[in-house]
């Protein structure tokens, strides 16, 4: 079954979340975003504004372009 293109950029945001080592309330806490939201972007429950796009980027300490990037790839585009 084919991924969605939130649960594809959720599951972006875990990737690079698990890179860097960081626990979801870590990464959470460094973009300013509220721990169960950060959750719910990864499990794709809840879809990201781009101002919080923005936010899980810098939390993530990569460009929003490279999350979206991951997106594309888990895509398969």
């Amino acid at each position: 079954m084919a991924l969605s293109p939130s649960q594809a950029f959720g599951k972006a945001v875990s990737e690079v979340r698990t890179e860097l080592g960081l626990s979801q309330e870590e990464a959470a806490l460094a973009g300013g975003i509220d721990r169960a939201y950060f959750g719910h972007i990864e499990r794709a429950t809840k879809t990201p504004t781009l101002k919080t796009v923005w936010k899980v980027a810098n939390a993530l300490k990569v460009q929003p372009s490279e999350l979206l990037r991951r997106t594309e790839r888990i895509l398969g585009s």
